[in-house]
Order: structure tokens, then sequence, then C-alpha cells
């Protein structure tokens, strides 16, 4: 049996498929029409601590969706009289207190079903009563401390509930005859986000007691190496899981040359058992490029966020201290100061990522920044995003560090110009089509910027090496990753280290 995790997959089904979750559902799209039913899907429960299968409709809603819709439990919207929102409070109350005597204990199954428990009673009230009931419960736990920990797991509950993470379905998901015996796992594949819970110490395991063989796909080694720049959680969560999959791995996909070189060079200078090159293989990520969007759609769109075809900047990704905001923050203020007449207004189109709220307070508090010369879109969808690559003058982005750099690859793709960072994987990514600039040349970036803005010839030639990127299709990158497998399959007997 072939073993396919797709717990990111499920941990973040409300999501789009970006990122991690495109990379490993493009991945179940090549196992799937390869094998058929010789791989089965599995989600990682860390409490149940082992994998459970997923049904074949889930997956072919993961293929035709892009987004996994699993049912969420619905909640009770408020009590317009006062009297019962007091009677609904008084009742969660007792629920709470029933679920903690009925479920007492700590082992896995008992967690699951009190669990389960205080979500169906927290589904019969409002957030705003819960809410309310939560100061008084507070106030409770001066008293009696012991109320601490129920309180922070209704909490942590009440969170998934309201976010729609809580899977009605988790009882039968989760149910023993739906656990995948690791005694029938042949081949174990991992290629999402391995490090957020213990699946990775679970493989490991496995691979001793029942002989699995273990392939990862590593996105980058950037936890380890920019841990400055890196989340909170995943800066100490990531290097443990590394160091367990180092330990207990048979063949390693990446998603650039740069980083296998930063994962062999980790492992030789760490003491790690050596990885067989041969089977360290970079299997470079798609991009597809997408039709473009109807004249109708293209005028919407533009006219929504006050843009004229041609007439801005684009950079794209998530607002995090590591693709570096604040230079192209800096850049543009700069620009503005010694060429008010010249700069094309910058658009930032990204989530709010980690530690940013200060940049962006003091992006909307700079009186030295003309009115809209910077602007964030949070919302834009995947239509919205092709029409404004489609329209933009030209890209920027000057990442730090990357494990491949899918935004230049998509400017590129759109046949847009890109001045980027020359962080190794970017240059790799960008085959000599884009500008790459190294980023304490801020005069090189001033002058290249000011040139695609205004200097027609200089735009011509930008113009002429980004429509002549040869770019990356999804479907060599599913075609490459079987093909290494199967290769790897041909020499299995003699691969083994460890």
């Amino acid at each position: 049996m072939i073993l396919l995790d797709i717990t990111t997959s499920y941990t973040f089904r409300h999501w789009k498929a970006m990122g991690l979750l495109r990379v490993e559902q493009e991945v179940i799209r090549a196992f799937r029409a390869q094998y058929g039913e010789a791989v089965t899907f599995g989600i990682y429960n860390p409490v149940l601590e082992g994998y459970y299968r997923v049904p074949p409709e889930e997956i072919d809603a993961i293929l035709a969706e892009r987004r996994w819709v699993v049912p969420s439990r619905d909640r009770a919207a408020m009590s317009p009289s006062r009297l019962r929102r007091h009677m609904r409070r008084f009742r969660l109350a007792r629920d709470i207190r029933q679920a903690v005597r009925r479920f007492p204990g700590a082992d896995p199954i008992t967690e699951l079903r009190r669990d389960a428990a205080l979500a169906q009673a927290l589904s019969r009230v409002s957030l705003e009563e819960y809410s309310s009931l939560r100061r008084w419960l507070g106030m409770a736990q001066r008293l009696t401390p012991k109320l601490a920990p129920v309180l922070s797991r209704t909490d942590l509950v009440n969170h998934q509930l309201h976010h729609g993470q809580l899977d009605a379905q988790a009882p039968d998901r989760f149910a023993p005859e739906n656990a995948i015996d690791p005694g029938q796992v042949t081949q174990y594949l991992s290629v999402g986000g391995f490090w957020s819970d213990s699946r990775y110490e679970y493989a490991y395991h496995a691979r001793k007691d029942h002989g699995w063989t273990v392939h990862y796909l590593i996105y980058d080694l950037i936890p380890v190496l920019w841990r400055h720049l890196t989340e909170p959680t995943t800066k100490e969560t990531f290097p443990l899981a590394l160091h367990w999959m180092l330990w207990g791995v048979d063949q390693v996909w990446t998603i650039s040359d740069t980083t296998r070189r930063d994962l062999l060079a980790h492992v030789a200078d760490h003491g790690y058992p050596p990885l067989n090159d041969r089977w360290v293989t970079p299997v470079l990520l798609g991009a597809d490029s997408t039709a473009p969007a109807d004249a109708d759609t293209t005028r919407a769109t533009l006219a929504r966020h006050d843009l004229d075809p041609g007439g801005y900047v684009l950079m794209v990704g998530t607002l995090e201290p590591r693709k570096n905001h604040d230079f192209a923050y800096r850049l543009w203020r700069e620009l503005h100061q010694r060429h008010p007449d010249k700069v094309l207004p910058l658009i930032f189109v990204g989530q709010p990522g980690w530690s940013m709220g200060p940049f962006v307070e003091m992006l909307a508090e700079d009186v030295g920044l003309p009115h809209e010369a910077i602007r964030i879109l949070t919302d834009v969808d995947d239509e919205a995003l092709g029409v404004l690559y489609d329209n933009c003058r030209f890209t920027l982005y000057p990442s730090h560090y990357e494990g491949w750099g899918l935004p230049v690859v998509e400017s590129l793709n759109h046949g847009k110009p890109c001045l980027c960072s020359d962080a190794p994987s970017i240059v790799e990514a960008a085959q000599g089509a884009a500008d790459c600039l190294p980023l304490l040349d801020g005069e090189a970036w001033a002058a290249r910027a000011l040139a695609l803005m205004g200097d027609e010839a200089t735009y011509a030639e930008a113009l002429d090496r980004a429509e002549a990127f040869g770019g990356y299709s999804w479907q060599d990158f599913r075609q490459n990753l079987i093909a290494d497998f199967e290769a790897f399959q041909d020499e299995l007997p003699v691969q083994r280290v460890g």
C-alpha cells in the first residue's frame, strides 16, 4: 500500500489551494492517476496517533474544487429574548460541567469525546452568548484555579467552532474501523506541512517497526537558515521535525536546486546520516498561465481598485518580514522624493502575516508618502489576481530568501518584467528573464525601477525577456515526480540507509 499523507489539505480545508496546499493537491492528482486504488490517502490524528482513510468522494472534491468542503457544525444565532439568553448561558455552564464529569481522564479517546461534547454544547449558543458567560467564568476561575484547564480547552473548541474548523463527520472519520493498519503500508509520502504535529515521529517509528519506505518533499530550510525571519511557531517546530525526518528518510524531493544544496549542506554540517545524492531530487513547481480575463471582467477589476492598465507596479506575497515589504516601501518613498511626477502606484497583494502590524501602521501614517502611493489589497481571488498581473507595468519582489519564488515565475508567465532580489532560488527560477539585484545596492534598485517606469526602450527589452520565459507547468511537475518515484522503486532493495 502507498500511503499519501494529506493532513495539510484537511487541516487547512477552509483555505484557498495555494502554496503547500496546491502542491499537496497536485501530488494527490498525480498519484491517483498513476496508481489508482493502490494509493491510500490518509489524515494523521495526533491525539489518536495514527492515520485514517479519506473516502474517494472527498478526494473527488479536492481535485474538482481545489478546496475541501467539510461539513462543520452549525451554530445558534443569538436569541432576541433576554430571558432565553440567560437560560442558554445557564445550560451551557451546566453542560460544560457535565462534559468534564462524563469524560474524565487524559487518554486520547476520552479527550476526543469530551471535545465533541463541548462542541455540541457550544453549538447551542451564539458566540456573543458564550463570550458573556466566559467573562463570568473568568471571574470564577480566580476563586477556583482548577477551572483554568477546562476553560482553556473550551476556548479552543469555541474558536474552532467559530471559524468552521470543526468537522461534523469527525466521529465517523476517526472511528477505529477507519484506521490505517501501519503493517499494510509499504510506501509513505509526506508532501505537506509535516512539522505541524507529531506525524514525522510516527513515520520514523513506522519505518523501523514496519519497514516503511519513506519519501518527503522539502520546500525550504528557511526556519533553520533564516530563523530570525520565520513565523514564531514554525521556527520552533520545523527544526525538530527536520531532525526526525533526516534520521528516517529514503527519498527526498526539493522544489529547487537551491533547497537541495541547502539540505545536503545541513546534513553534512550537523552529522546526520548521509543522504544518497541520487535520491535528493529537485522537482520544480508548476505555475500554469491562465487565459486572460474578458474585457468586462478586466474593466470591473481595475475600476474596483481604481487602477489604470499599465499604470501601477505589483508586489504579490503574504505580508511578512521575509518578503521584505519594508524594502519596497523605502524604495518607493525615496523614488517619490526624487521624482515625484514619475512614480507609479505600488500595489501590495497578500494577506497580512505575522509581525506586520507596526509596518502597516507606519505605512498608513507616513505623511512623507503621497496618498495611495502604496496600497494593500488583501482580498483578491485568482481571477482578479490574473487581471492585476496582466495589466501591471512590472512586478517587484525584494524577498530576502525563498525556496522557489513563485510570484517571480507567475509574473514572467504573464509576460511581465520582474525586478527582484538575487536570492539564489529566485535567480534559479527566473532563468535569466528577470532583473535580479542585490538588496544592498539600493541605488541600482532605484535606477532600474525608474527606468522600467519611464524609459520605453528599457521597458521593451525587459518585456522581450519576460515573454521569452520558458515557464513551468504543473503537468511537468506531476510527470517528473512520478518518474523519480518509479526510478527509486526500480532500485529499492539497495536504497535503504539507517
